[in-house]
């Protein structure tokens, strides 16, 4: 299960622990690991977190396109689907 809070929480310590650089750079080393350790789930994880890092709120476009692994994504229950 991938945990939008948890991908939220993540990227708000890497703001606060990293200059920019370092944490873009971090992301992007785990998130090649689990890509070609063949583990989707955390791919998709770490995109959810560059995305928090980098604005915040998902775009409606993402959101769309997160539709598609609705079942396997667990939202912040105060946030609207």
């Amino acid at each position: 299960m991938i945990r939008i809070p948890d991908a939220n929480v993540v990227a708000q310590e890497l703001h606060a622990r990293y200059e920019h650089a370092r944490a873009i750079t971090l992301i992007g080393r785990v998130s090649q690991k689990a890509l070609f350790g063949g583990r989707p789930d955390e791919v998709m994880f770490w995109a959810l977190v560059f995305a928090h890092y980098c604005g915040g709120d998902l775009s409606p476009a993402i959101e769309s396109q997160l539709a598609t692994f609705e079942p396997f994504i667990v939202r912040d229950p105060s946030q609207p689907s």
